[in-house]
């Protein structure tokens, strides 16, 4: 006979069954956001540096870099308006041409393009090229670029997350033209 109100209580065997499922999406869900180690390709040198956007509709912001000579292209996604960075390059002098807008969440026409006129040279094994502030302004399709050196701030933070991140570190801050 039921009563109203009662449920069945599961037995062991099928309270072990949710405890190792649940203990096995804890796993997977720590392993997901995890960050994946540097991994510095033959020939490329470590990057470091920072943005801050502010004046954009969106936080999602992609920075077009190409080398001078043309042989290498490289895009570094935005994702916050104050966003740290570690990226692998090779050797040469940088040129950031562009950043590119989507302010509708779709690719296509709807996206919108900036073009900057900002340089930094990668040449030692790790370089730090500056916290690079980009500021929309409102209602123009301008942009204000400035390079802070904030060194002392930055690296550690950076190297806070990443300790794997070379001994040594040098400036080559990057410049707005």
């Amino acid at each position: 006979m039921t009563q109203l109100g009662s449920r069945p209580v599961p037995g062991p065997g099928r309270r072990r069954i949710v405890a190792v499922g649940v203990a096995a999406l804890l796993v997977a869900g720590c392993g997901a956001f995890r960050r994946a180690p540097i991994d510095v390709p033959p020939g490329h040198r470590v990057v470091l540096g920072e943005i801050v956007t502010s004046g954009f509709a969106t936080p999602q912001l992609i920075l077009e870099l190409t080398r001078e000579d043309g042989s290498f292209q490289e895009e570094l996604p935005i994702d916050f308006e104050r966003s740290p960075f570690v990226i692998t390059l090779p050797p040469g002098h940088y040129l950031v041409t562009r950043i590119r807008v989507n302010e509708q969440g779709r690719t296509g026409p709807e996206s919108t393009n900036f073009r900057l006129a900002i340089t930094f040279d990668v040449n030692d094994p790790a370089v730090y090229i500056g916290t690079i502030k980009i500021e929309r302004v409102a209602f123009l399709r301008q942009l204000r670029v400035t390079v802070v050196d904030d060194y002392e701030q930055a690296v550690p933070a950076i190297r806070a997350r990443y300790p794997e991140l070379p001994s040594e570190i040098t400036r080559s801050l990057a410049r707005a033209a």
